[in-house]
């Protein structure tokens, strides 16, 4: 409740009050701060609506509400006391991993810095910065526990959907100079086996909240992270086995290969489900007799008001990696329009790039070393050679217009595969969900900051990364809140509205109080987006508050 200003007149004389009352288990209760006769009340009224207070400092405390409410309809700090055996390091734990959430900062700053301007600051007993990595060693060893005790609690709580499970894997680059345990040096999307790099397998439902994580060493082949997931989810998740409707793996061309596709063939007995893409230079095959007029429109999607995109398919059995599949051979004009005018383009730019090459002196060889890295370039080696005439003193182009034509036969076209019997539009929108998952990826790089990983022990890396996927996962079942209340929000909107509120706390001393100090905390108004969370979630807006408290110290 607010406090309200109250005014006395005993003997005639006018005293002032602040009075706040509040019910607790059933009785009323009120609490009174007396701030003296009516001059000096109305000089504190004054002041303290208009002087800048002692210590006077700008703190936020609504994106730390907000997510203290979603860990404590999961029990979170429960969780953590049940695997650490110790009450004040779990609450220290839980709010670390909050403010983690909210702000793109390194533990270090978040301790040294952030967390003297949070309204956590109270509740967080930590006494120096390496207790902040003692507590995340205590609970290294059960962080995919953690998670299922989450999970389980969610789906107790909220309406969490169980329809499609997920899966997909991931690499994120590690800030470290050596290859030890955890942190190896594998292969990124260059290719560069010299990087440092953690794998993360993640699993996410169609609300875009994750039921399954684990991390890797970089090197880790995909055969190996879905086979240790396998197990996991046999031995462990049994909530997931039990009650996830579709357990999906979804591939891209890139990890498709004989080995991979034979190991997803295998899961299918543990009622899996995979579907995968078919590699682009096979896809041909698929398409060399197709008749264009018999695929049908199978997926729509709208890219602005008056332009959609959309996908004609046509399912076909065919043998792919020695076994007979359905496949799905799709078809996007879109697609092949804006290949077609990349091609055109990149082909033009070699052309012109000769012709201007010919109106100059110079050696051949060095125009011809131009021209052909012009053409590595633009990829375009299978359909173009240079030819020096050393005669007439220029090079000529040739340009094989019959490898141009294929490729242009084969744009926009696609295919997947699948073991299972689906319809195309089926097909396609499952394909289609693994941007779901792919978005959870964006998340945990960009919104919720999983880089840069600056951690010296591969245990701390690990423990950072799955501490990076909790707070994804508190903010997932937070927008999922927020949806069933009609208000639907992005994880980087969402993230910027709840931490917007903030408040001025300071202190405010008068002799009237002589050895203590008012304490004043000033809520600034908030936003209606954030009053509207607030409304959904049923938390109780902050109001100006007080509170008589005596000196750190006796004052001379």
């Amino acid at each position: 409740m607010a406090w309200n200003i109250t005014w006395r007149k005993p003997h005639k004389k006018k005293y002032g009050y602040l009075k706040k009352s509040y019910r607790i288990n059933g009785r009323v209760l009120t609490e009174e701060i007396y701030i003296g006769p009516d001059e000096v009340a109305t000089k504190i009224l004054t002041d303290l609506a208009t002087r800048e207070l002692i210590d006077e400092t700008d703190i936020t405390y609504s994106g730390e509400t907000i997510l203290e409410k979603i860990t404590s309809t999961l029990n979170f700090e429960d969780i953590l006391i049940e695997y650490t055996g110790d009450e004040r390091a779990s609450r220290a734990l839980k709010n670390v991993i909050i403010l983690m959430t909210l702000f793109k900062e390194s533990k270090r700053r978040l301790f040294l810095k952030r967390l003297d301007k949070s309204i956590l600051k109270n509740s967080t007993d930590i006494k120096y910065l390496e207790e902040v990595y003692e507590l995340m060693d205590l609970v290294y060893k059960c962080l995919g526990d953690i998670m299922y005790d989450l999970l389980k609690n969610a789906i107790k709580q909220h309406k969490i959907s169980l329809k499609y499970l997920m899966v997909d894997a991931t690499r994120f680059k590690v800030y470290k100079d050596g290859e030890t345990g955890l942190i190896k040096f594998g292969y990124s999307a260059q290719k560069r086996r010299d990087i440092p790099q953690v794998n993360l397998v993640l699993g996410v439902n169609e609300q875009q909240i994750p039921f399954f994580v684990s991390a890797h060493p970089g090197n880790t082949s995909d055969v190996t992270m879905f086979g240790d997931f396998l197990k996991t989810m046999r031995s462990k998740y049994q909530i997931l086995n039990d009650s996830v409707e579709h357990k999906i793996v979804i591939m891209d061309q890139g990890n498709v290969n004989e080995e991979t596709i034979r190991y997803l063939r295998w899961l299918i007995r543990y009622n899996f489900h995979f579907l995968s893409m078919v590699r682009s230079s096979s896809v041909g095959r698929f398409t060399k007799n197709l008749d264009k007029s018999e695929m049908e429109l199978i997926y729509t999607r709208e890219i602005t008001k008056n332009k959609e995109t959309r996908i004609y398919g046509k399912l076909v059995e065919a043998e792919v990696y020695g076994r007979v599949s359905h496949v799905l051979v799709c078809y996007n004009p879109d697609v092949k329009r804006t290949k077609n005018n990349s091609l055109d383009r990149r082909a033009e730019i070699v052309k012109q790039r000769v012709a201007s090459l010919n109106k100059k002196g110079g050696s051949l060889d060095g125009k011809c070393d131009v021209v052909n890295s012009l053409i590595a370039k633009h990829s375009l080696k299978r359909a173009m050679e240079v030819i020096k005439h050393e005669k007439d003193g220029a090079i000529e182009l040739v340009v094989d217009e019959e490898d141009l034509d294929s490729r242009r036969e084969k744009f926009g076209f696609f295919a997947l595969f699948t073991h299972c019997d689906m319809t195309p539009v089926e097909m396609i929108k499952v394909y289609k969900s693994r941007d779901v998952v792919e978005k959870g990826f964006q998340e945990l790089n960009t919104d919720f900051s999983v880089c840069p990983i600056r951690h010296s022990e591969d245990r701390r890396i690990e423990t950072h990364t799955i501490f990076t996927v909790y707070g994804y996962f508190f903010v997932s079942i937070l927008r999922a809140i927020l949806k069933g209340g009609g208000v639907e929000y992005s994880f980087r909107e969402l993230l910027y509205t709840i931490k917007s509120g903030r408040s001025v706390v300071g202190y405010y001393e008068h002799e009237l109080w002589k050895e203590k100090q008012l304490y004043v905390n000033r809520p600034i108004k908030m936003s209606d987006e954030l009053a509207e969370i607030f409304r959904i979630l049923k938390i109780e807006v902050p109001r100006y508050d007080v509170k008589l408290e005596p000196y750190p110290y006796n004052v001379e």
